[in-house]
């Protein structure tokens, strides 16, 4: 158990920064002073489960396959989804 936490992958950091500040931002808008941000708040709340079903899942593969082919297809998966919004935005412009 110890070595999954020593093997950082993409996912995995990002999920565990994200769990943190979603947390923190949803108790502050839960404790505000309107019903919209309360709502916006659970949402955020809901939201995160489906990140720490996605940090569940990268550990799971690490412990399979190892966190260099974990980290590499992670990261060909996020420069995947930032040459969409590069396409996107090219598009967007013309």
């Amino acid at each position: 158990m110890n070595t999954l936490l020593k093997k950082p992958t993409l996912f995995f950091v990002l999920g565990i920064l994200s769990i943190l500040a979603g947390t923190v931002y949803a108790v502050i808008l839960i404790a505000g002073n309107s019903a919209q941000d309360g709502l916006m708040g659970i949402y955020i709340l809901f939201s995160l489960v489906l990140v720490l079903f996605a940090v569940i899942v990268d550990r799971f593969l690490v412990r399979e396959f190892g966190s260099q082919k974990v980290n590499k297809i992670q990261f060909s998966f996020l420069l995947f989804i930032v040459l969409l919004w590069i396409v996107r935005a090219i598009v967007n412009w013309f």
